[in-house]
């Protein structure tokens, strides 16, 4: 599929917390639809009634409090809305594997429908293409591209740089010789990649510890801080997310349930 012939949706999702498969739930939904030739792009937006708390760490983020989702349309009877939406696009999102996981926990058994679109990672094509920025996260990215909004870490303004940014890396992918969505696309229709691989010893031990029922210290660096904790946890599930694993485990040092990227994990051992 050539790019200049594709129909793009850059999405965004707000929520509730950072794990999906522990309960956290998209709260904010935004997305806008460009399409060839066509100059006004289409925009699609709503809130969402989580119908659980919204953490005290997401509000401090997106700034999102309970009683502004309260009596909002819940997640499945906003889902069909977005999924006709984005019917027949390529899907953009920054950091994608975050948004796509919860879509997929939102879906259920229908996780399914979204795995057979093409999906863009505009935060991989930054990496890629703007060498040597300090951070790049897409605040930082969009400020060191002269991309401005009124707001960010809501979902519309947010979808708003994603895609401004995602223009930008178009051009100098056009000018790489670049012409199709299958050469910068990480998932493809009806032959998607694999989750990536981690070291097989990291899954080989959870699935032992979790047979055995033993606990496990894990040192962990976090994707959002680059901070290196190490905790102990009792490991209940690998969950597959969109293209990672997922370790689902009761974290002692926090005393809740807690979700860790396996390839996020940097060493474990079982707890004698």
């Amino acid at each position: 599929m050539r790019l200049d012939e594709a129909h793009f949706t850059i999405f965004d999702v707000e929520t509730t917390g950072l794990y999906p498969y522990s309960g956290d739930r998209i709260c904010e939904i935004a997305a806008i639809k460009i399409s060839p030739g066509s100059g006004k792009p289409a925009r699609f937006h709503s809130l969402i009634d989580p119908e659980r708390p919204i953490s005290q760490g997401a509000f401090s983020v997106n700034g999102i409090t309970d009683g502004m989702v309260l009596g909002k349309p819940t997640i499945e009877k906003i889902l069909p809305q977005f999924l006709k939406f984005i019917e027949g696009t390529v899907l953009v999102a920054y950091n994608a594997g975050f948004d796509l996981g919860f879509l997929e926990s939102s879906l259920g058994e229908d996780k399914d429908i979204i795995r057979d679109y093409f999906v863009i990672d505009a935060l991989r094509l930054a990496r890629r293409l703007f060498n040597g920025l300090a951070r790049y996260n897409l605040g930082h990215v969009s400020e060191s591209l002269g991309v401005k909004v009124s707001r960010e870490h809501r979902a519309m303004s947010d979808a708003t740089m994603a895609w401004k940014v995602f223009e930008k890396e178009l051009d100098l992918l056009s000018r790489e010789g670049i012409e199709t969505v299958e050469e910068i696309a990480y998932v493809k229709t009806k032959n998607r990649a694999p989750i990536r691989k981690v070291k097989d010893y990291k899954l080989a031990v959870i699935e032992e510890a979790i047979r055995q029922q033993k606990k496990l210290n894990i040192t962990y660096k976090s994707a959002w801080t680059n901070t290196v904790t190490s905790r102990v946890v009792t490991p209940k599930e690998i969950q597959k997310g969109y293209d990672r694993s997922y370790l689902v485990a009761h974290c002692h040092l926090k005393n809740a349930e807690r979700q860790f990227r396996v390839d996020c994990i940097t060493g474990l051992k079982v707890v004698k």
